[in-house]
């Protein structure tokens, strides 16, 4: 997982988020729009974010997410 990835998964709930209000919730220097589409694309694609059937544009953790994010959080050092 890259940094961008990792500091996209750890700014996700399981509330649903626009890409907007997640670039809002990160430090300036974490990234910009295009950083936070690309990350969750990719998140996406390994199963740790999910996007909302019926509201386009609206993110939000998987079960597997809120494992790898609680790993991640819980696991440093």
């Amino acid at each position: 997982m890259t940094s961008k990835q990792r500091i996209v998964l750890l700014t996700l709930t399981t509330e649903w988020q626009t890409p907007i209000q997640i670039v809002n919730e990160l430090p300036k220097a974490s990234g910009n729009l295009s950083d936070v589409q690309e990350a969750l694309k990719d998140l996406l694609r390994i199963g740790l974010v999910q996007i909302n059937p019926a509201v386009f544009g609206l993110y939000r953790l998987t079960t597997e997410g809120i494992t790898i994010k609680w790993r991640v959080t819980y696991t440093r050092g």
